[in-house]
C-alpha cells in the first residue's frame, strides 16, 4: 500500500471514531416526589377525595393512555398531603378535571422546530375543596384550577414524548399546590393550622 492511500485509510478512520464518539443525549427520568409539594392540615374528622373528571376517549385527550394518569398523580398528591386532625367537620376535595390534551397544529415559531407543524400539549387540572360541619352546612368552599402547556417537534422519541408529558404533569403539580395553599389561606384560614 503507498503512503497516500495509508493516509487516506487513516484519515477516513479519525473520521469515523469523531464523529462516532458524539455525546449521546441521556434523558433523565422525572421522579414525582409528593414531599416537595404543599402539605396542609385541616381541622376535620374526616377526608373525602371524589374523582369526579370523566374520562375522555377522543383523538385530543391522551390522559387515558398514559402508564400512570394525571388524575392518579393528582389523587396520590392529595391523599399524602392532606392531613386532617379534629373530631368534627368533613372535608371534601372533588376532582373536577385531570386532562391532556394533545393536538398537531401548525408551527408559528419557525426557529423552535423545523417542520410546518407540531404537537401541542396541554394540561389541566381543577378541583374544589369544600369544608362541611356536622349539619352538611358548608364552613369554607374554594376552587383552584391550573392550566400548563408545551409544544413538541413531530418527530421526537417515545422517550422524549414521555419525559416532555411528565414533567409537564409535575410542573403542574407543583402549581397547583401552590395555588391551592393560596387560597386555601385566604378562604380557610380558620380551619387550618
Amino acid at each position: 500500500m503507498s503512503f497516500l492511500n495509508k493516509s487516506k485509510l487513516y484519515i477516513i478512520i479519525f473520521v469515523y471514531f469523531l464523529f462516532g464518539c458524539q455525546p449521546i443525549e441521556l434523558t433523565q427520568e422525572v421522579v414525582f416526589d409528593n414531599s416537595i409539594l404543599n402539605k396542609f392540615n385541616i381541622v376535620a374528622e374526616e377526608k373525602i377525595i371524589n374523582n369526579l373528571y370523566e374520562v375522555k376517549y377522543d383523538d385530543k385527550h391522551i390522559d387515558h393512555s398514559l402508564e400512570i394518569p394525571p388524575s392518579v398523580r393528582l389523587n396520590n398528591w392529595l391523599e399524602e398531603s392532606f392531613i386532617i386532625f379534629g373530631n368534627e367537620n368533613k372535608f371534601t376535595i372533588n376532582i373536577l378535571d385531570a386532562s391532556i390534551i394533545k393536538i398537531e397544529r401548525e408551527n408559528t415559531n419557525k426557529k423552535k422546530y423545523e417542520g410546518k407543524t407540531e404537537f401541542f400539549y396541554e394540561i389541566t387540572f381543577m378541583m374544589e375543596y369544600i369544608l362541611y360541619n356536622d349539619d352538611e352546612n358548608i364552613l369554607a368552599t374554594t376552587k383552584v384550577q391550573t392550566k400548563r402547556s408545551t409544544t413538541s417537534s413531530i418527530y421526537i422519541s417515545l422517550n422524549e414524548k414521555e419525559l416532555i408529558i411528565d414533567t409537564m404533569i409535575l410542573d403542574a403539580l407543583k402549581d397547583i399546590s401552590n395555588k391551592s395553599d393560596e387560597l386555601i389561606k385566604k378562604h380557610m384560614a380558620k380551619f387550618i393550622i
